[in-house]
């Protein structure tokens, strides 16, 4: 009888503690490796010797050159007619922002071969890509290091990728190849693991992406949303120089980019755009500028992030280009057309929310404008000029006068910590600029015709 009981009051244990259980598994389910850190090594310094190394990093371009002024020639001896030169470039895309426990990640990259000749010496370079402890230097490795499979674009799997001596016969030329590996199983809460990817030549040469396990339903979702005047696109953070947002009509075409530079933030305003229409919009990120006078395009990674959208009735007239303005509560920069820049340079000011108004210090946006703000510090009243308009404001007044017109505001403009801040809705509307405000990313957009 006893045994019997033990055993039912287990089975209630059991039964009390599998709801903790079940609530813990689902919490685990959100976990995953995600990417915290980027950090790029120092290039390493080589004094001149018998060898020359030249190393460059811009973006995700790796340079590696092995230079020595004469060669060995058939019998090991100076050959000054067969000097080494061994120069090429590698280019790759960024892992995941977020990996999965035992994910297979693949890395895609680029060999562009500019010079093959060693010069009869033993001379070689590769790219490399692992994954290992996150607190170790570039070069070093643990025995759990977990290195990947090369695949060549026919599909051949690689023994020995690189160039120059002992190295696959099918990447002694310009080339690209796949890298792929698995990552690791799920860990603690807190825990890091590091991917590395780079080029040995002797030395090495590359970057070092650092994943913690943490609650990745936590992290900011892409996302893309019309508003009154256009359609507001805000994309997770990736490696490189900046970002291409493509945008096309046809569901499948990349179309075109929206700017004629890359932007540097992770947000854009589309307002060129037509009413009742569906874009599909397209962010990649930029690995490499490009050099026109050595013909060599810009270099972009793999899409980051698609959005399909339909703007609504009300986003007016596309005749005429319309020009953006992006302002953020507590961000010191505002975007132009894509372009950041610092409302108050220097003094790092930010956008404050007062009376329920967004309010700001207006010479900046004006200037963006290509308009003036004038300041009378006796009767303390802001003058703006700007795309044929002249508004007028006091400190401390709700007054405004509009093209020499009385008007009334809500909100009176004030001096903050010495700086002028004035309603931004109340002076972009007289300036004959429209102003939108996004509740769920705490924004204002200007918007303004040529």
């Amino acid at each position: 009888m006893k045994r019997i009981s033990i055993f039912l009051a287990i089975l209630m244990l059991l039964g009390i503690s599998s709801p903790f259980s079940n609530e813990a598994v689902a919490a685990n389910e959100n976990y995953a490796w995600v990417l915290v850190e980027r950090y790029v090594f120092p290039l390493p310094e080589m004094k001149p010797g018998h060898y020359t190394h030249t190393y460059n990093m811009t973006g995700n371009t790796i340079e590696v050159q092995i230079t020595t002024p004469y060669g060995l020639g058939a019998y090991a001896s100076a050959d000054y007619n067969n000097p080494a030169n061994m120069h090429a470039k590698y280019t790759w895309s960024e892992p995941p922002q977020v990996i999965k426990a035992n994910q297979a990640v693949t890395i895609n990259f680029d060999q562009e071969v500019i010079s093959n000749k060693n010069g009869n010496y033993g001379l070689s370079f590769s790219p490399f890509f692992h994954l290992d402890s996150a607190d170790l230097d570039l070069g070093y490795a643990t025995s759990s290091k977990v290195i990947p499979k090369v695949v060549y674009p026919n599909g051949v799997e690689g023994k020995n990728f690189g160039l120059g001596s002992y190295k696959d016969a099918e990447s002694q030329k310009t080339t690209t190849a796949k890298m792929t590996l698995n990552f690791s199983g799920a860990g603690t809460a807190g825990a890091k693991k590091a991917l590395f990817f780079g080029v040995y030549d002797g030395n090495n040469v590359g970057v070092k992406y650092v994943y913690e396990w943490k609650d990745a339903s936590k992290l900011p979702v892409n996302s893309a949303d019309p508003f009154m005047y256009g359609v507001r696109i805000m994309w997770q953070p990736a490696s490189g120089l900046g970002y291409r947002v493509f945008r096309s009509e046809v569901m499948g075409e990349l179309g075109v980019s929206v700017t004629d530079f890359y932007i540097e933030n992770t947000s854009f305003a589309d307002v060129n755009v037509k009413p009742n229409t569906t874009y599909y919009y397209t962010v990649k990120p930029v690995i490499s500028e490009a050099k026109p006078l050595e013909n060599v395009d810009e270099k972009l990674g793999e899409a980051i992030a698609t959005f399909t959208v339909k703007t609504g009735n009300d986003v007016g007239s596309n005749t005429k280009f319309k020009h953006f303005i992006l302002l953020k509560m507590g961000d010191p920069n505002m975007s132009v057309d894509g372009i950041v820049k610092e409302i108050d340079p220097g003094r790092g000011t930010v956008v404050a929310m007062i009376s329920n108004r967004t309010m700001v210090p207006i010479r900046a946006i004006v200037e963006a404008m290509d308009g003036t703000v004038g300041w009378d510090g006796n009767t303390q009243k802001i003058t703006l000029n700007a795309r044929g308009n002249k508004v007028e404001m006091w400190i401390g007044k709700l007054d405004i006068k509009v093209n020499g017109v009385n008007k009334k505001m809500d909100v009176a403009p004030v001096i903050k910590n010495g700086r002028t801040y004035v309603p931004v809705r109340f002076s972009a509307e007289n300036l004959n600029c429209k102003v939108d405000w996004i509740n769920s990313t705490q924004e204002a957009v200007i918007v303004y015709e040529e």
